[in-house]
Parts: C-alpha cells; sequence; structure tokens
C-alpha cells in the first residue's frame, strides 16, 4: 500500500534536517527525499524545491497571495496581475504539487474573481490589451486545474456558459474550449454539469461559424469528444452514451457537413474521430453516411493518422446493417484490402483495419467474398506473421478471419496454403488465456484441427426425485 504525507509534514523533516543537523537547504531537501521513499511514500504531490526549508514563502504561494491583494484593491495595476498571473502559470506547470498548493492558497476563486472583472472590462471596451488580460486569466485555470478539476463549482460552469453565450472573440473562445477540456477529464461530475447548461447548442454554433478558425474548430472538437469519456473511476454508472447520443442528434448533421468541407489532415482526422465516437445508436449512422469518405481515403492514402480515423468511422458506421451494405455496395472493400497492404508494417493501423474488416464482413456471406477475393487472406497472414506479439493485431485478425470464413468456405484452402494454422497455433500459445477462444474459432471455421473445452460440465450426480 502506498504510503502518502502532507506538505506540513515534509517542510518539518527539512526544516529538521536544517537546524539539528546543520544542513544547507538543498541539502535538508535531498536527505528527506531520499528518507522518505526509502519508507515508501508517494511524495508526487508534494513540492521539493523550497526556499529556505519553508513552503511559505515559496513563489507559488507569493504569486496566488500578491494576486489576491492586487485584485482587492480598486486600483488595479494590470501590469503586476499580469507578472504575478505568469509565475503562477509556470509554477503550476511544474507539476501535480504545486497545483495543488496553488488550489489550497485559493488560487482558484482569485482566478474567477480576476476573470469576472476582465470579462465584463472587455465588454465594455474592446480591444487588444483587454482580450489579452481575459486570455492570460483563463489560461492560468487552465494550468492551475490540469489533473485538477475537482476545483470547479458552479460559478464556474456559469462563467463557461456566459462567455460561450456572449463572446465572439476567437482568441477568449479557444482559451474557454481549453479550460472546459481540462475540468471534463476524468471527472464525470463536471461532464454532467457543464453538459447541463445546454451547451450542445453553443457547440452547434461553434462548429457553424462561417468564418473558419482551424484552432477554435479543433478545441471545439475536443470538448465534443470529452463528453462521451467514461473515465472516471471514482462513479460506477456515468452518461458516456446518453451525451454520445444527445450530442449527435444535434450536432452530426453539421458535421458531416464539415468533414466535406475539410478533407485534409490533420482536420479530417479530428471530425472522423468525432463523428464515431458518437455513433452510439443505429439512426445516427445512417446520418452519418457520406460517400466523401472514399474521397478522404484516397487523397490520404499514406496518411497513418488519417487512416487510423477514417477506419475508426467506417467500424463504428458498420453497426448498421444497412449503411454497412451501402459501403460494401460503393465499393470500399479494394479500398480496405489497399490500405491494410499499404500499413500493414504498422501495428496500430494493422489493428484497426482488420477490426474494420471484422465489422463489414460481420454476418454478411458476399461481403467476405468480396475481401477473399480482393486478395485479404494473404495480408491478414503477413499481418498476423509481423506483429506475432501484438494481441491487440492477433485478436482482431482472428474476428476478421472468423467472419469472413464461417459462412464462405471456398476459400479455405488459400489460408492454408499460406500457413494459416501454424501462426494461428502460435498465436494461442502467447495469448491463449487472454483470448483462446476467438483463436479456436478461427481455426474451427478454417476446418483445422481444433480441440473447444467444455465451458460446462455435469459432475454426474443423481438428482433427487
Amino acid at each position: 500500500m502506498v504510503r502518502v504525507i502532507t506538505q506540513e509534514t515534509y517542510d518539518e523533516v527539512v526544516k529538521e534536517n536544517i537546524e539539528e543537523f546543520d544542513l544547507s537547504p538543498e541539502e535538508a531537501v535531498k536527505e528527506a527525499v531520499a528518507q522518505f521513499e526509502a519508507q515508501g511514500v508517494d511524495l508526487s504531490n508534494i513540492i521539493k524545491d523550497l526556499v529556505l526549508g519553508s513552503s511559505d514563502n515559496h513563489p507559488v504561494v507569493s504569486a496566488v497571495q500578491k494576486l489576491k491583494e492586487l485584485c482587492s484593491t480598486n486600483d488595479v495595476d494590470d501590469i503586476l496581475i499580469i507578472k504575478e498571473l505568469d509565475i503562477l502559470v509556470a509554477e503550476c506547470n511544474k507539476d501535480i504539487a504545486h497545483r495543488l498548493r496553488a488550489g489550497k492558497e485559493g488560487a482558484y476563486n482569485t482566478l474567477l474573481d480576476l476573470l469576472e472583472v476582465k470579462l465584463k472590462t472587455y465588454s465594455q471596451e474592446q480591444n487588444k490589451y483587454n482580450e489579452s488580460l481575459v486570455v492570460k486569466t483563463l489560461n492560468s485555470l487552465i494550468a492551475l486545474m490540469e489533473m485538477q478539476p475537482d476545483l470547479l463549482d458552479e460559478r464556474g460552469t456559469n462563467i463557461m456558459k456566459s462567455t460561450l453565450d456572449s463572446i465572439e472573440n476567437e482568441s477568449i473562445l479557444i482559451s474557454t474550449l481549453q479550460w472546459i477540456s481540462v475540468c471534463l477529464m476524468k471527472h464525470e461530475i463536471n461532464r454532467q454539469k457543464v453538459f447541463d447548461k445546454n451547451i450542445s447548442n453553443n457547440l452547434k454554433k461553434l462548429l457553424m461559424r462561417r468564418k473558419r478558425n482551424k484552432k477554435l474548430l479543433s478545441e471545439t472538437l475536443q470538448v465534443i469528444r470529452r463528453f462521451t469519456l467514461d473515465d472516471d473511476i471514482r462513479v460506477e454508472f456515468g452518461k458516456a452514451h446518453e451525451h454520445a447520443r444527445d450530442l449527435g442528434l444535434n450536432l452530426l448533421e453539421t458535421l458531416t457537413k464539415l468533414l466535406k468541407e475539410n478533407m485534409e489532415a490533420p482536420i479530417v482526422s479530428q471530425l472522423m474521430l468525432t463523428m464515431s465516437t458518437l455513433l452510439v445508436r443505429h439512426e445516427l449512422c445512417e446520418q452519418a453516411y457520406e460517400d466523401v469518405l472514399y474521397t478522404i481515403l484516397a487523397d490520404n492514402y499514406d496518411n497513418v493518422t488519417v487512416i487510423l480515423q477514417a477506419s475508426k468511422l467506417i467500424t463504428a458506421l458498420a453497426g448498421n446493417d444497412d449503411v454497412k451494405r451501402q459501403l460494401v455496395k460503393s465499393g470500399i472493400v479494394p479500398i480496405i484490402v489497399s490500405l491494410l497492404r499499404r500499413h500493414s508494417n504498422n501495428a496500430t493501423a494493422a489493428s484497426l483495419i482488420l477490426k474494420c474488416i471484422s465489422a463489414l464482413s460481420l454476418r454478411e456471406v458476399e461481403h467476405g467474398r468480396l475481401f477473399l477475393e480482393n486478395g485479404v487472406a494473404d495480408v491478414i497472414v503477413e499481418c498476423l506473421t509481423v506483429h506475432a506479439d501484438d494481441s491487440s493485431v492477433q485478436k482482431n485478425g482472428c474476428w476478421a478471419i472468423r467472419n469472413m470464413v464461417a459462412r464462405y468456405k471456398e476459400h479455405n484452402p488459400k489460408f492454408h496454403e499460406l500457413g494459416i494454422e501454424g501462426v494461428l497455433n502460435q498465436s494461442y500459445e502467447k495469448f491463449g488465456k487472454d483470448f483462446g477462444f476467438d483463436i479456436k474459432s478461427a481455426l474451427r471455421d478454417l476446418d483445422c484441427d481444433v480441440k473447444l473445452d467444455e465451458q460446462w460440465t455435469g459432475k454426474g450426480v443423481q438428482m433427487e426425485k
């Protein structure tokens, strides 16, 4: 079990090393760190670079205190505020320990006080100087709340919402979206609180802006995806599905239009990734299908990042059987096979394309036949051989083989000529405990010799009447 201590305990030990053992501050810190680490204490939340062995005069503490003093005066000196904000950001960017200390000193409420004043000033006198102050304050909140989203409260969410409602300045909007993104990471309650502010309509408005700012579009897409996360281990049940469904219903039409207008990297990758995270309902897949996918794949044939996101999107679309048939009917099979051949040496790309093949072939005899007739068998065997130690490639490869040949065994001899049985048996030796059933299922449908384990067996006990 990991042991933890408070900042005060650490400070006392450093102070003791200085006063009782006559060590320099640097030596006292080094000795304290070695002592606690030897005892198995986790020091990740402790500020270690102390000044004279005390955290009371540490730059992060001083910056927060000076900001409080500056914000409490009527005649605010903006130059001094900017100086302290820069110090606070630099300290918070060092590690989580500095951010925690700033939070304990009241940095969050101080920054919100400052932000409200500066937003009001900006609304009254829109100029570059006011814009810069608002952005710097927002960036300070971002630095403070990175990996510390618990600080967000109702006041903060109201400021987020009012800023998105009333501000048109792109620099301020970008920083606001970045602040929202930080607060949504690994925090289900924050996601629900912000989503309940009807932020979906604000995101749609940003997507529909006539003047395209790629940075603003990128940050908007990031926020959309963060609402669909399910990464907070403190919450038993989240609302990732509900958020994805509601966002999909409201935004997919706009996102598909944007996809037609932005078919070059890197925005096209982000658009496809965002769309794939929202395809959680049957009807949403129909709404999101676009023939533009083929153009994107052709134009970005060598761009592995685009291919990865396109594979995810096609796999998500294939969740709808009608859309799956339309994809194949439109001629996507030879393109997918060609992409797998081109990127077979990239484990991540191979894994996602194999998963895509698996989804397109599921319960569709004709689709499996088309893949096999387009020469996918030798490429799959090559991928499984090259990436013999990659569990994701092995598992998705087994699924793809099984879905293609389960109802169409005419190409089994081709797989056997390529040595598939030996490849799958080697895979079973490495990953049998993880997904042995999938490997054996592929061997079974390939008509290989395979011993299937009985999952449930009786004990031979006579039942009493």
